[in-house]
Order: structure tokens, then C-alpha cells, then sequence
């Protein structure tokens, strides 16, 4: 028996059923673009449009990002995590936070240059979506755009990368070292010098600089800087410490 179901499928089986959703994907994504470098944003601006994706604000400085983000309420927010600030403590993720304290479903990606374990963790722990590495193609930013607009999170090659090889590797200060190699790990961490280590634990600068050595040996890290993020990785403190003696 020749039905109408027969003759809608025959004709009209090539037709959209949800012409809405058809329409929607279409539609370019709005993106808010956050990035103190310009010329590199209007790069980023220009490439995003062959993807379908239109920038519709941009902020090249903290002070401006978080109320111009509100004002525009994008589909996504894409920004950098260093700017060119007065305060050197404020960052990118510092407005990520404050625009999820106003916007809890802001959807946000990273862009950054750095490749720091700890700084991709702490922003997908205070609720950015997705962290790409500028070294990265667009091809690779497009599919964290993409992807973080549908609501789901997104991992970069590198940085699942980069993320595996951190949690494989414990690095714990509290695990690895002994009581005296802590005490010189967490000095170093809190900004003491050597000689200032060696002061504190009544050693030689010969012995202190022994006992770094065997520090960055056990915990792979070289500079000030790695001291103070790890110690904040693992919650450690001096003040910790104290309480432990």
C-alpha cells in the first residue's frame, strides 16, 4: 500500500527536519578576544573567520576585559594569561575567575605561550573549558572554541600531554626529600638566598649549595620560580613546616 509516510520519505527525505538547528550551526560563533600583544590579536581575529567564527569584542588589557566581556556576553571567551599590568600578580585567570563569579556559564579558553603544568591545572580548576598553546595551530584553537561552545571541555595534544607526564610524575617536595632538603626547598620558595638559607640553618653556603643541587636533581626543577610553584602545588609552606618541628 503506497502511504504517506512512503511519499514523504520518496520526496521530502532530503529536506532539514529541525531547520532551527541547521540554521544554528551555521550562524558564526561570537567570540570575545583578550590579548595585550595587537598585532597578534588581529592575526587571530582575521584566521578565526575562516572557521566560521566571528570576533565580536576584544580587550587588550586587564582593566578593561572583565566589563567589556559582560557588556558583549559572547558565546566564548578566548584570552591570554599574561598582560601587561600595573599589578605583576594580576593575570588572565584573575578575570577568568571574577567573570565566573558574575557569569557562571561563561565559557572560556586559554591562549597562552606558556607551557607550565601548573599554570594550565590552576585554570581548569578555577573553570576555564579548554588551554591552548599559541605554538599550536588554529586548526587546534577552532576545535577548543568549537567544542568549549557546545559545553564540553577540550584538551589540546600538547597540553594532554603535558598534563599525562605531570601526573605520572609525583614530584612531591614532602615525599622526595628529607627534613633538611625541605627546609632549604621551602626558603628557596619563600625568596631566601643562599647565603640566607645558610644564615637560617646555621650551614656553610658550601653545604646549601650542595644540598640545592640535590634538590633540583630529585624534584627536576632549576629556577626560583619552579621552587615557589611547586611548593604551591603541594599546598606546602614554611609556616607548615614550623608546625611540624
Amino acid at each position: 500500500m503506497y502511504t504517506l509516510s512512503c511519499y514523504v520519505l520518496e520526496n521530502f527525505s532530503n529536506l532539514a527536519l529541525y531547520p532551527d538547528e541547521e540554521q544554528m550551526r551555521s550562524s558564526p560563533l561570537r567570540v570575545f578576544l583578550a590579548d595585550d600583544h595587537r598585532l597578534l590579536a588581529a592575526g587571530v581575529r582575521h584566521a578565526l573567520k575562516d572557521y566560521n567564527i566571528d570576533v565580536v569584542g576584544m580587550a587588550y588589557n586587564l582593566s578593561e576585559l572583565v566589563g567589556r566581556y559582560l557588556a558583549v556576553r559572547p558565546d566564548v571567551l578566548v584570552t591570554d594569561v599574561r598582560f601587561d599590568s600595573k599589578c605583576a600578580t594580576e593575570t588572565g585567570l584573575d578575570a577568568c575567575e571574577e567573570i565566573l563569579s558574575k557569569d557562571p556559564g561563561a565559557k572560556i579558553v586559554v591562549y597562552s605561550q606558556f607551557d607550565d603544568e601548573y599554570i594550565i591545572e590552576k585554570a581548569y580548576k578555577l573553570g576555564a573549558m579548554a588551554f591552548v598553546l599559541k605554538e599550536e595551530s588554529t586548526d587546534v584553537l577552532d576545535q577548543a572554541i568549537q567544542t568549549v561552545a557546545e559545553g564540553r571541555e577540550f584538551f589540546s595534544p600538547l597540553v594532554a600531554q603535558l598534563l599525562a607526564r605531570s601526573s605520572v610524575k609525583d614530584r612531591n617536595p614532602g615525599k622526595l626529600l628529607d627534613e633538611r632538603e625541605l627546609r632549604i626547598f621551602l626558603l628557596t620558595a619563600d625568596g631566601a638566598s643562599l647565603a640566607q638559607v645558610a644564615e637560617s640553618l646555621d650551614l656553610s653556603t658550601k653545604t646549601v649549595g650542595n644540598l640545592l643541587r640535590t634538590v633540583r636533581t630529585k624534584l627536576s626543577i632549576e629556577t626560583t620560580s619552579d621552587f615557589t610553584k611547586l611548593a604551591i602545588r603541594y599546598g606546602l609552606t614554611t609556616t607548615e613546616l614550623k608546625s611540624r618541628s
